[in-house]
C-alpha cells in the first residue's frame, strides 16, 4: 500500500480519472446535476492540439443540450460530404462514390471538425464557470474498495500529486477511470481487455497543403496498390491526414525508440522530422497522380491500436465504472473513439446522480455496462466489416459496398443507436398505435428526435432540443393531437394530477404539487425546479390562439412553457403518433426513450418508473454535510 501524508484525506462522492474528452463530459455532466465530483489528470496540461477531432451528429445534439455547441461550431468546420477514391480498371486512381455524410434526420446533418484541444479548452472554460478545475498533475497510483467497512466512502483511493511527490489519500462512492487506452483505473480493478483484429498503425497529422486533388475539401477515402490515406478537412482550409503505415515504415520508425517497443494503443512522441518524410511519401504514391504539397505542419504523431474490448466495464463491486478507449478501442477510419466515449459518460452519470441522491435504486447502474457495451459490440464489428470490404479494390463503386456505406450512416453519425432492451428499454410494452414507416417513429431505445415546435403561451418557434437541457432529469412527453377537448385527455390529465402521478410519486418536496414550473432552456436553468424529477412536454395540433391554456385541466397549466402547438402536425408524423389517437412517451435524461404507450396508460409510466426509482427516497444517503464545504474543486480536505 502506498504511503501516504498523514492527515491529508480528501472526501468527494465521485472521482474522475482522466481529463480526456470522455472525463470532461463525465464532470461537466455531474456538476450540471447537482453531485460533489472530482476529477484528476496525470499530465501538467490539457491537450493543445491535434488528437480526436470529429464530433458525429448526435454528440453535436448532446453538446447542444450543454449549450457548448454553439461555441464549437464557431471554431470548427462542418464536414458535410463523403468521397472514396480507388484504382479503376486500368489502375488509374478514381472517384467511386461520393455522398452525404449524414443522412439521418438531425438538425446537424454534418461531421463538426475540430480539433481535441478545442473540445477540451470549451470544457475546461464551462466547468471553471461553474467553479470547477481539473486538477493536475495528480496521478492515480492505487485505490482499493471495501463497501463492507464503511457504506459511505468504500473506495479509497491514492493519488500521487507529481509536482511534489506526495501521495494523498481519497475517500470517494465512486470512481470513473476515464484516463485512455491504457487505463491505470482498468488495471488495478484488474480487468483485462481483449483484443479484436490486428493492430493498426497511423501516422495523423494536421496540415495546410497545395493540393490539385478535387476532394479535398470532403473526407475523402483513398485507397491505391500503394496502400491508403483518409483526408478531414480542418478549419482554416487546413486537413487532417491519416495514413495507415506499413511493416517497412515500421522497421524505420521503431529504430529511434529504445528497445523497439511502443505500447498499443498510444499517441507516440517521437522523431517527427522522420516520421513527416514518412507521410509525405506514402501520400505522394497513394495519391497520384494528384499532387499534395504539404506547406505547414501543426501537429503530427504516430497512432497505434487494436480494436477491442474489456471484459467488463465495471468492477465487481460496482464502484468503479470505465468509459471511453479505457473499456473500448476502435479503429480511427470512422472517427468514433472521442464520440463514443463521451456518450458513455452522458449515459453514466445521470445514473449516478439519482443513486446519489437517493432517488433511484443502484441496480439502475447496471444498465451502464448492458447498454455501452452493446453499442461497443456493435460498432466493432461493422468496422470490421467495412474494412474487409474497402481493402478489396474490386468492391470499391459495388453495390455491396454500396449497401454497407449506405446502411452506416445512422450508425456512424450515433442518431440510429438502439439500446437493447432491458431496465430502461420497454419495447415489449408498447401500447400507442406508432407508424413504423414514418422518419422517426418513437422507439424505445432510440433517442428522440427533435422537431421544430410552436411555443404556446408566446407563439414563438422553437426547437425541441433548445427546451432540453441536460439537467439530470426524466421527460414525459405527451403527443395529444387534437384530443385537448376529449374525455382521454381529460381522464389522462386527472391521473397526472393525482397522488399516483408519475410527476410528483417519487419527489421529496411534499408540496410540489402545487408548485409551477419555472421557464428553462439550454441558456437559463433555474433553481426552483432542482426538486424534479420529470418534465411534462404538451405537445398538440390544434390552433394555440384557439385554446387558453388557463382553461387547460391540470396539471398543464403549471406546465405552461412547456405547451406546443405542432403546426400541421408534422411532429407527430414524423415520430409516427396518430392526431387521432395520441401516445405517451417516457425519455430519459440523456435524450432516449424508455417506453411508450397510450393517452389512457399513464398509470405505466408510472410502473416503469416503480421499477428503477425510490419510492422512499431517505433510504440513501446522498451525503454526510460534515464532509463537504463550497471549496471551488468540490469536495473537502480534513
Amino acid at each position: 500500500m502506498p504511503t501516504s501524508i498523514p492527515g491529508v484525506n480528501v472526501f468527494t462522492d465521485v472521482l474522475i480519472v482522466g481529463a480526456g474528452p470522455s472525463g470532461y463530459m463525465a464532470v461537466l455532466t455531474l456538476i450540471r446535476y447537482g453531485v460533489d465530483v472530482r476529477i484528476i489528470d496525470k499530465r501538467s496540461t490539457r491537450v493543445q492540439f491535434g488528437h480526436a477531432s470529429g464530433l458525429q451528429p448526435r454528440t453535436q445534439e448532446i453538446l447542444h443540450t450543454l449549450n457548448l455547441h454553439d461555441t464549437l461550431d464557431a471554431r470548427g468546420n462542418r464536414m458535410s460530404e463523403t468521397a472514396f477514391w480507388g484504382p479503376d480498371a486500368t489502375g488509374r486512381l478514381s472517384r467511386c462514390i461520393v455522398g452525404p455524410e449524414v443522412t439521418s434526420p438531425t438538425p446537424f446533418p454534418h461531421v463538426l471538425v475540430t480539433d481535441q484541444g478545442c473540445t477540451e479548452g470549451v470544457f475546461d472554460d464551462e466547468i471553471s464557470a461553474r467553479g470547477h478545475r481539473v486538477q493536475r498533475p495528480m496521478e492515480l497510483v492505487h485505490y482499493a474498495c471495501d463497501s463492507a467497512s464503511d457504506q459511505r466512502w468504500p473506495v479509497t483511493a491514492y493519488v500521487r500529486n507529481q509536482s511534489s511527490g506526495a501521495i494523498e489519500v481519497w475517500h470517494t462512492k465512486y470512481l470513473i477511470g476515464a484516463d485512455g487506452a491504457g487505463s491505470i483505473v482498468r488495471h488495478i480493478a484488474g480487468l483485462r481487455r481483449k483484443p479484436n483484429g490486428d493492430e493498426e498503425v497511423w501516422a495523423v497529422a494536421d496540415v495546410w497543403a497545395h493540393t490539385d486533388f478535387p476532394d479535398a475539401r470532403r473526407r475523402a477515402a483513398v485507397w491505391s496498390s500503394n496502400g491508403g490515406c483518409m483526408l478531414i478537412p480542418n478549419k482554416d482550409n487546413g486537413m487532417r491526414v491519416y495514413v495507415q503505415l506499413q511493416r517497412k515504415h515500421l522497421n524505420v520508425l521503431d529504430g529511434n525508440i529504445p528497445g523497439g517497443f511502443v505500447h498499443p494503443s498510444t499517441v507516440l512522441p517521437e522523431n517527427s522530422t522522420l516520421l513527416f518524410e514518412i507521410l509525405r511519401a506514402c501520400l505522394s504514391e497513394v495519391m497520384a497522380p494528384f499532387t499534395m504539397d504539404i506547406t505547414r505542419v501543426a501537429w503530427i504523431s504516430r497512432y497505434r491500436v487494436t480494436q477491442g474490448i474489456a471484459e467488463r466495464f465495471v468492477d465487481p463491486f460496482q464502484r468503479t465504472y470505465l468509459v471511453g478507449d479505457a473499456c473500448h478501442t476502435q479503429s480511427p477510419k470512422a472517427g468514433q473513439s472521442m464520440n463514443l466515449g463521451m456518450m458513455d459518460s452522458f449515459n453514466l452519470t445521470w445514473k449516478l446522480a439519482l443513486v446519489l441522491k437517493g432517488m433511484a435504486k443502484p441496480s439502475l447502474l447496471e444498465s451502464y455496462e448492458v447498454e455501452r457495451r452493446h453499442i461497443a459490440n456493435q460498432f466493432i464489428e461493422f468496422d470490421i466489416k467495412f474494412a474487409h470490404i474497402y481493402l478489396q479494390k474490386e468492391a470499391l463503386g459495388s453495390p455491396e459496398f454500396f449497401s454497407v456505406w449506405k446502411q452506416s450512416h445512422g450508425f456512424i453519425s450515433g442518431c440510429a443507436h438502439r439500446y437493447p432492451e432491458g431496465l430502461l428499454t420497454r419495447s415489449s410494452a408498447i401500447r400507442a398505435r406508432i407508424n413504423q414507416s414514418a422518419a422517426e417513429p418513437l422507439t424505445p431505445g432510440k433517442r428522440l428526435h427533435t422537431m421544430t415546435l410552436t411555443r404556446h403561451m408566446d407563439g414563438t418557434a422553437v426547437g425541441l432540443l433548445e427546451d432540453m437541457p441536460s439537467n439530470g432529469r426524466f421527460h414525459l412527453f405527451v403527443f395529444a393531437g387534437k384530443l385537448m377537448t376529449f374525455a382521454i385527455f381529460k381522464a389522462m390529465a386527472n391521473f397526472l394530477s393525482s397522488s399516483e402521478s408519475p410527476l410528483t410519486y417519487f419527489s421529496k418536496s411534499t408540496d410540489s404539487s402545487s408548485d409551477s414550473f419555472q421557464s428553462e432552456n439550454i441558456r437559463q436553468g433555474h433553481v426552483s425546479n432542482s426538486f424534479r424529477y420529470l418534465d411534462l412536454f404538451l405537445i398538440h395540433t390544434s390552433n394555440h390562439l384557439e385554446i387558453e391554456l388557463c382553461k387547460l385541466p391540470k396539471p398543464f397549466p403549471q406546465w405552461a412553457s412547456r405547451v406546443y402547438e405542432d403546426v400541421g402536425g408534422h411532429g407527430h408524423a414524423a415520430h409516427g403518433v396518430s392526431e387521432k389517437y395520441g401516445a405517451l412517451a417516457l425519455v430519459r435524461p440523456d435524450g432516449y426513450i424508455t417506453a411508450v404507450t397510450s393517452l389512457d396508460n399513464a398509470r405505466g409510466i408510472l410502473d416503469c418508473l416503480k421499477d428503477f426509482m425510490l419510492e422512499t427516497p431517505s433510504d440513501y444517503e446522498m451525503f454526510d454535510p460534515g464532509f463537504h464545504d463550497s471549496s471551488s474543486m468540490g469536495g473537502s480536505v480534513v
